[in-house]
């Protein structure tokens, strides 16, 4: 199919965090029927849903106060009025010709409440959008270790914190995992439950992070995308926070208990997609 029959596709990346959707985002914006407006991840309702405790217009304000803020950027102005979300990719579309279709990649969109799902497609099928979700999943033990690598890498790079020994970093993880901000990021199952209250089967990928950089999956990406064949570079590696080399004592136990923690999600996984859970999850 050279062009998408629908025209009009959205395409909502829901995560999750540390499996592929940087890279994923990086090739389908090399192509010239995606469009994002350049901006990958727009924490738009993940904030809303935050700001609920707060009221965003009067941070704002006392951010200006402190010469903090001379315009109001267009996330925030989204957060302020989600029509403008909508707008925004309405505009992106009927833009440029070539465009069939548009997007926002937000890993943080998989801890999303279902009443958030749903202003999102009310939103966008108002518009004339076929939506089209993703979710992209990775062994739960090595998602969440590479979120601990991730943060103290970031921590390193922008906050000039003193880099973290293999040691400390086994010593992170004995407890890293069993927090919210990681636990709610892991446990796809939840995800599944929430995003399928909203969207039908057919409107949802599931994909794995381990099989994803494969041709053969990507075809399987954009036929459910109902997009142009896409041939990725699959060697490309985006914001990787390597292992590091060390062996560390007591490295072991650890994972054994993280495999135990996430045993609920790796027997869904199981259940859910049998043979198509790749053969490297723990």
């Amino acid at each position: 199919m050279s062009r998408c029959e629908a025209g009009k596709i959205f395409l909502l990346g829901v995560g999750a965090q540390k499996c592929g959707t940087t890279w994923l985002e990086s090739e389908l914006s090399g192509t010239s029927w995606f469009s994002n407006g350049g901006i990958k991840e727009f924490h738009v309702f993940n904030k809303l849903v935050a700001q609920r405790r707060n009221n965003p217009a009067k941070a704002m304000i006392r951010r200006r106060r402190k010469g903090k803020l001379d315009l109001i950027r267009l996330q925030e102005a989204m957060r302020l009025s989600p029509e403008l979300y909508f707008d925004h990719f309405d505009y992106l579309h009927l833009r440029e010709a070539a465009v069939t279709h548009v997007g926002d990649i937000t890993p943080a969109y998989s801890m999303l409440p279902q009443s958030s799902f749903e202003l999102i497609r009310e939103g966008l099928t108002a518009r004339g959008f076929t939506i089209r979700v993703i979710l992209l999943m990775r062994d739960p033990v090595e998602r969440a270790w590479s979120q601990l690598r991730m943060r103290n890498r970031l921590r390193h790079e922008r906050q000039n914190a003193a880099r973290v020994t293999a040691e400390q970093e086994v010593s992170q993880l004995r407890s890293f995992y069993r927090k919210p901000n990681c636990r709610s990021r892991t446990t796809y199952e939840q995800m599944a439950e929430t995003l399928e209250a909203v969207f039908s089967s057919e409107e949802i990928f599931y994909g794995f992070y381990e099989t994803l950089f494969q041709q053969s999956e990507i075809n399987r990406l954009t036929d459910f995308l109902e997009a142009p064949a896409l041939t990725p570079q699959f060697s490309r590696v985006v914001h990787a926070s390597p292992k590091q080399s060390e062996t560390v004592e007591g490295l072991d136990a650890v994972l054994n208990d993280m495999r135990a923690f996430f045993a609920p999600t790796y027997d869904w996984a199981r259940r859910r997609f049998g043979p198509r859970v790749p053969t490297g999850w723990r």
